[in-house]
């Protein structure tokens, strides 16, 4: 009976990830970036933190990350995807991007930010949203990687423009989900689809002209 059970809530599980699949698609409709009216100068410093961000992950001494964050602001906060919960001041800020042991199983990290916006919304303060893909390699294991939406709020300071505030937003399950599946496809689905619309009219009209 136990068995009969298991396997009836395994069979739903599989129904429910193919429902789930099969109607993902609205969610991930990707329209034309809007064009965000901000001062040409203040997009293009924001943008050099948020690449500079990158270089200092690169290089693997993640500590100097720390280096592009307000000093003065009094409760810094970030949102790692992988975190349980937000990290909120100096101190558990400093305890995840320069902890006194490193986790000696990361083997090295490699990040790209792309798709960069700048939202201007006070003298001293701008809003950045863009896409970094993230890359790992721990031991024993293969490297992986994936893309997550980053949003920031940064500061104007005397040394340039510095974080106050991170998150990390990954995406759901159902649309990462999707877009495994969407990677799976082998290559020549276009040239195929096409062929197969015209073989379906092709069909309705063979079934019209024998009166079916």
């Amino acid at each position: 009976m136990k068995c009969f059970f298991r396997t009836l809530l395994q069979s739903l599980i599989v129904i429910i990830l193919f429902s789930v699949v099969a109607t993902a698609g609205g969610h991930k409709v990707i329209k034309p970036q809007v064009r965000i009216d901000v001062p040409e100068d203040i997009e293009a410093e924001v943008t050099v933190v948020i690449k500079g961000t990158a270089e200092r992950w690169n290089s693997q001494d993640y500590a100097t990350v720390l280096e592009l964050w307000d000093p003065n602001e009094p409760y810094p906060t970030y949102l790692a995807e992988e975190q349980a919960q937000w990290f909120v001041g100096w101190d558990r800020l400093r305890g995840y991007l320069d902890p006194p042991r490193p986790n000696p199983i990361v083997e090295a990290i490699r990040e790209d930010m792309y798709n960069i916006q700048v939202k201007q919304i006070g003298p001293d303060l701008a809003i950045a949203i863009w896409e970094m893909h993230f890359e790992m390699k721990t031991i024993g294991s293969n490297p992986i990687g994936e893309k997550v939406r980053v949003s920031a709020v940064l500061r104007n300071t005397p040394d340039g423009w510095r974080y106050i505030h991170w998150a990390e937003s990954p995406q759901t399950a159902m649309v990462y989900i999707e877009g495994l599946y969407e990677k799976d496809m082998a290559p020549g689905w276009a040239e195929f689809f096409e062929g197969a619309q015209q073989r379906k009219k092709d069909v309705r009209k063979k079934k019209r002209a024998e009166g079916q």
